[in-house]
């Protein structure tokens, strides 16, 4: 088999070349359809001889990073971003952060009575975006930044995240959002290690409540799932029943689904990426293969090897 190899590069905001390295000790690269954030954290060798010169002028926060994997000669961008922060210790660890970072720099004040999704995200964000069709109700943004704002929206059962193409997507949890990719995995053949447990829907116990907040000090509350199941509730303001119901049955099919969940760990072929479609495959047990959507992968690469961890979101069509 190939030896893994990988090249990461560090430029200026010019675009010039900083240092690049062919060997690191450890590259560790997170991405989540849950977390806002994508993160790289890079560990250098304990000796650099690719850097000559002060370590702090090669590794400024802001200096853009794009990391590339691959066995050979092929190799495949997986991770680009900037530079966070610098650790301290020795061997030395390079934190980076998707676009994201930038999403931190700004600034914006604005109030509406009622605001739709679309409207809200174009005003904070210039760039593309695939956004659910949804009516927000009240909405504040006071000295709050970009990436503020779209934790702010957790809140209303969305997940807000970059995508392989680098389109923001701003839709419910559990949805399978833009061009459909496949990756196949075999428990026997491509999975190293499992932590992925079989759930029936019917053994699943839960109920959604969603309460909506009026400008007249009333609320109204939906419910939907188990009466005897555990409670998760979901708090807005100023949305209407269709709205409020909407989403708490959104929130409802992603609890309450049968099929696996966890994680399990592979190779790092095939490729794979937040709101993929990971096809499980099982010759033992088969009435359990099926499609689900990746919650997210948790990518390394270094002296230990070339891994994925791949987390499973729900089971979809």
């Amino acid at each position: 088999m190939l030896k893994p190899n990988v090249l990461i590069s560090f430029t200026d905001p010019t675009g010039k070349t900083i240092v690049d390295f062919d060997f690191v000790h450890n590259c560790v690269i997170e991405k989540s359809r849950k977390t806002l954030t994508n993160k790289c954290t890079i560990t250098l060798p304990r000796k650099i001889k690719a850097i000559n010169g002060d370590i702090n002028e090669f590794f400024k926060s802001g200096s853009k990073v794009e990391v590339k994997f691959g066995y050979g000669d092929e190799l495949r961008t997986e991770f680009t971003g900037y530079v966070s922060k610098r650790g301290a210790k020795i061997p030395i660890d390079i934190y980076c952060e998707d676009e994201m970072w930038k999403l931190k720099q700004n600034s914006f004040t604005r109030s509406w009575k009622k605001v739709k999704l679309k409207e809200l995200v174009s005003y904070i964000y210039p760039g593309t975006a695939r956004v659910a069709d949804l009516e927000l109700g009240g909405f504040t943004i006071k000295s709050q930044s970009t990436a503020q704002v779209l934790d702010a929206l957790k809140k209303f059962s969305l997940q807000c995240y970059f995508d392989s193409d680098g389109v923001l997507v701003v839709d419910f949890a559990g949805s399978l959002t833009g061009k459909r990719i496949e990756v196949v995995y075999d428990f026997n053949m491509n999975v190293i290690d499992t932590n992925l447990d079989y759930n029936r829907k019917e053994d699943i116990r839960i109920r959604v409540k969603g309460i909506s907040k009026q400008p007249n000090g009333k609320n109204f509350e939906v419910f939907f799932g188990d009466q005897d199941g555990d409670e998760r509730t979901l708090n807005f303001v100023n949305i209407d029943k269709t709205q409020l119901t909407k989403i708490v049955q959104k929130e409802l099919d992603k609890l309450k689904q049968d099929g696996y969940r966890n994680d399990f760990e592979t190779f790092g072929l095939p490729y794979a990426e937040p709101g993929y479609v990971a096809i499980m495959i099982d010759s033992e047990y088969p009435e359990r293969d099926g499609s689900y959507l990746i919650e997210s992968v948790v990518t390394s690469n270094g002296v230990n090897g070339f891994r994925r961890k791949i987390t499973l979101e729900r089971k979809v069509a």
